[in-house]
């Protein structure tokens, strides 16, 4: 099974280029692997040959197609099926995120965010159901959750594999090769008691024991230890009413999750939909913590809620992204009125929440849904405003233009809401609230698939989003915003050591100069010259001035308030780095990365348990979050949890695929538990690696300073000095060790030529 990769890579050509092996499990192995043709990322499953030997190819295919017509925003999808050598396989989009089963990990599901998740599955269970397919094997490891939203994957695969081994001629059955569709923890009785035809009611059932395990913190038969024992347990015995574990989730909702687990299907609820209403109809759970504690909402205020893709091609999502975008940025323009932080506004994507609780959560009065359709040159763009207090609609429009309107297009849905929230302030100005920022409609969507990319906040997102801003400003190099978003991206590329921060500085100088020559008043100019001195630049304590412009443009702007808590907590003033950590999330409640930079400004002051409780609700916000996950190791570390310490680092190894500063971290980890084999292992891939990529000074300096060498210790400093790495590189990863080294007769010196230290 070796050659499995290689054959995939030669049956796929050019097509699809293998990056690497994700793991796998009983019936199947998974690679990462790049669509070269569309640029994005896919996830290809081979079942493995003892499967395959029991399956007819030819009708697995055929099922695969049927299922792949499922298309649900709470669903993966199947892209596309085939075999390779006669082992089947199939193809799936790759989704940013982490499994439910590792949410389930990381700690406790706040009951608001478990109701939320469990809705999205009942939604997508629901939909599925109606089109007559079953999935057979739910549960945590097949529910994904990417910014904050769940889906389910392998949707029709179990049904397919049952499909195509009934017809498998004259080959063994999946029983008799050792394979059983479904998984004991989560199967209904009459799965477990091998009815060959197990309806949508099986799903209810696992549906019921994974809402159980998320609300009462642990699986209802959780002291069985075996298969046969957790078997057993489903037929025959009853769990431990979810009320008397839950005390704080809502009667409706503990009560549909108890008939979920009904030992008959008869006993269960009539269908999905039926869970879906008693979930929508139950009130916010008792308890609700910060993450979404009500805020109040001044009438002025308003959430632009992501507008739906409605064009029937998931590739367009960019697209309806970017117009979202672009409204928020108009509407950020008017005074007076107060716009909910982007991220806390596309929390909501793909969701169906009640527009009080929207309200109650963000703390706005009005919200603006809408959803874009685009049919070649020509696109239909659909708006409602809508009052979070009566659910009344205030205005409504619809606009069919050709693609070169986009613009004006976003104008008048901005200029609109401003005139019903009786806002009269800029009216009268004729100034454009969407002014046109390039007529090379092109340059704007690569602008647009730029921004997507820099949202994602990795290494290799970064680079993406290069690619796309270069591609833009070489169509129209007077395109302001895409030149900023050059600087953005360059300024990431050097805060993750992917090229020498010296040159990331200049690069990113030079794209900020050129915007400000086109556009002087762009509002992100100053939040963008912040954030270059606060990680490349020795001269991080002005960023103060350019922190408080911003602010004055926009005092609700989440960044800017966070990074007045970042220069707080690096000059020591406690005070104001406390307040302003509280003044950004309450900006922007549902960003676990806001939350991650909160957490750090706890970080820097040497909070270590306040640090940490934020990274924990940036991760219970979002899983994936690779800032909450990373900077919690570290703060760990400092609390000396060393083991808990590297489990959070392997996770930031896995979602920054691999990035040099995680590797680098995780060695440090391995070396403080002991485990020194493993630390050498790591340390021979990043010399390995510095062969063919950069390796960042502040990368190399972690290990050395772990060595205690002082050769290496003085040749990573001077490395570090002479590339310009910022203030950030050194105050995050290892701002203790080199406090310590301060009053060294040798090593001192040089601590003090740091950006870190050049300021003080």
């Amino acid at each position: 099974m070796s050659s499995v990769r290689d054959d995939l890579q030669l049956a796929f050509g050019s097509s699809y280029a293998i990056e690497r092996e994700l793991g796998g499990g009983a019936m199947s192995r998974v690679f990462l692997a790049e669509d070269t043709r569309l640029g994005r990322r896919v996830v290809i499953k081979v079942l493995l040959p003892n499967l395959g030997a029991a399956l007819s190819a030819e009708r697995f295919e055929r099922e695969i197609k049927l299922a792949a017509r499922l298309q649900h925003p709470h669903i993966v999808p199947l892209l596309s099926a085939g075999d390779v050598n006669g082992l089947p396989y199939y193809t799936m989009p790759y989704v940013a995120g982490a499994s439910l089963r590792e949410r389930l990990r990381s700690g406790p599901v706040p009951p608001h965010e478990a109701q939320g998740l469990l809705l999205d599955v009942a939604k997508a269970l629901a939909y599925a159901h109606r089109q007559g397919i079953v999935h057979r094997d739910i549960k945590p490891e097949n529910v994904l959750i990417s910014e904050g939203a769940a889906m389910i994957a392998d949707y029709g695969v179990a049904r397919a594999l049952h499909a195509a081994s009934r017809v498998a001629d004259g080959g063994a059955t999946l029983t008799e090769v050792g394979t059983q569709i479904g998984t004991p923890a989560y199967m209904a009785p009459e799965q477990a008691a091998g009815d060959p035809d197990v309806d949508f009611r099986a799903d209810l059932y696992a549906f019921g024991v994974m809402a159980y395990e998320m609300f009462a913190g642990r699986h209802p038969f959780a002291d069985r230890r075996t298969p046969h024992a957790l078997v057993i347990a489903h037929m025959t015995e009853e769990p431990q009413a979810l009320s008397a574990r839950a005390t704080n989730v809502n009667h409706p909702v503990t009560q549909i999750v108890m008939r979920c687990l009904g030992k008959a299907p008869a006993d269960r609820p009539e269908s999905a939909s039926a869970i879906v209403a008693a979930f929508e109809g139950a009130a916010t759970p008792v308890g609700t913590p910060v993450i979404a504690a009500t805020l109040r909402a001044p009438t002025a205020s308003i959430a632009v809620l992501p507008f739906a893709n409605m064009s029937g091609d998931p590739e367009n999502e960019y697209f309806s992204d970017g117009i979202t975008d672009d409204i928020i940025s108009a509407l950020t323009q008017v005074r007076g009125l107060r716009v909910a932080a982007r991220a806390s506004s596309f929390s909501y994507k793909g969701k169906n929440e009640a527009l009080d609780t929207i309200g109650r959560t963000l703390g706005v009065a009005t919200v603006l849904q809408g959803s874009v359709r685009r049919a070649g040159n020509t696109v239909r763009v659909t708006a409602q405003l809508m009052s979070t207090h009566d659910r009344f609609q205030l205005w409504s429009a619809r606009f069919d233009r050709g693609l070169d309107d986009i613009f004006a297009i976003q104008d008048e849905i901005a200029r609109n809401i401003v005139e019903r929230l009786e806002l009269t302030l800029g009216l009268k100005d004729p100034k454009t609230l969407a002014a046109r920022p390039t007529d090379d409609l092109v340059a704007y969507e690569l602008y647009l698939r730029g921004r997507e990319a820099v949202q994602q906040r990795t290494p290799v997102s970064m680079l993406r989003a290069l690619d796309f801003f270069q591609r833009a400003t070489a169509r129209d190099a007077a395109f302001a915003r895409a030149q900023l978003g050059l600087a953005e991206a360059y300024n990431g590329l050097g805060v993750y050591d992917v090229i020498l921060p010296k040159e990331a500085r200049a690069r990113a100088e030079a794209a900020i100069a050129t915007a400000a020559s086109i556009t002087p008043d762009l509002a992100a100019l100053s939040l963008l010259r912040a954030q270059l001195k606060l990680y490349l630049r020795p001269d991080w304590p002005t960023a103060r001035e350019d922190l408080a412009d911003a602010l004055r443009r926009d005092p609700d702007d989440a960044l800017a308030n966070v990074y007045v808590g970042v220069v707080s907590a690096l000059l020591g003033e406690r005070g104001t780095h406390t307040q302003a950590a509280r003044r950004a999330v309450e900006c922007d409640p549902l960003s676990a990365f806001i939350r991650g930079l909160a957490g750090m400004c706890h970080y820097l002051a040497r909070d270590y348990e306040q640090a940490l409780l934020f990274f924990e609700e940036g991760l219970a916000i979002d899983p994936g979050s690779v800032i909450c996950h990373w900077n919690s190791g570290l703060t760990l570390d400092r609390l000396g949890r060393f083991e808990e310490s590297l489990d959070r680092y392997q996770r930031s190894v896995d979602l920054s695929r691999r990035g040099t500063l995680m590797v680098a971290l995780q060695q440090r980890a391995l070396v403080r538990l002991g485990r020194l084999d493993e630390a050498r292992t790591l340390a021979a891939e990043l010399d390995r690696r510095s062969a063919s990529e950069y390796i960042g000074a502040g990368v190399s300096l972690i290990p050395a300073l772990v060595s205690g060498d002082e050769s290496e210790m003085a040749t990573a400093l001077r490395r570090a000095i002479d590339g310009g790495t910022g203030p950030m590189g050194f105050a995050v990863s290892c701002d203790v060790e080199l406090d310590a080294l301060l009053r060294h007769p040798r090593l001192g010196p040089l601590v003090r030529q740091t950006s870190l230290y050049a300021q003080r």
